[in-house]
């Protein structure tokens, strides 16, 4: 089953009701720190980037590029999700989205994160948050957006899509 779920924070507060998934006992956890390093660790592939700016230019607003330390925030929690078995936008550590940002090094005034699981590819990824009613579609059209991350750790169904999206300050 494909599950999406999304998070978007103004300045540095971020919420999001109840996130989806089921997670792991503490003990099971594997510490952040230690967790294997499986996700895309290169800028998505200009496919990508193209298609997420095509939905931006349809939206009337403006193109955005890829930032490495998005990229770092973006890398860890699909690394986290995939080796601690669970579908949050909570880490494993507790961390936010927003949390996760700041540690990257990237000071921002707007974050918002999209996250998906099983979807085969990261056009399906794509229209899945394109489709979604609960603020995917949303995120992705944020005109306040400058800059974006996508990563994904796993493979087949159970393979996880994390896109961040973010205005610096």
């Amino acid at each position: 089953m494909k599950r999406v779920l999304s998070i978007a924070a103004l300045g540095l507060a971020a919420a999001c009701g109840g996130a989806g998934g089921s997670t792991s006992n503490a003990s099971d956890t594997i510490a952040i720190e230690d967790l294997p390093q499986i996700a895309v660790s290169e800028a998505p592939s200009t496919t990508f980037t193209s298609m997420l700016n095509g939905v931006r230019s349809d939206a009337g607003v403006g193109s955005v590029s890829y930032n490495a330390q998005l990229g770092t925030a973006a890398r860890r929690h699909a690394n986290d999700m995939h080796a601690n078995e669970f579908f949050s936008h909570t880490g494993s550590d507790g961390s936010t989205i927003g949390e996760r940002v700041n540690d990257a090094g990237y000071a921002f005034s707007w974050v918002g994160e999209n996250i998906a699981k099983g979807q085969a590819n990261e056009a399906a990824a794509l229209a899945s948050w394109q489709s979604s009613t609960t603020g995917h579609k949303e995120n992705n059209e944020m005109a306040r957006a400058e800059h974006f991350a996508l990563a994904k750790a796993g493979t087949g169904e159970n393979q996880y899509w994390v896109l961040v999206l973010a205005d610096p300050l």
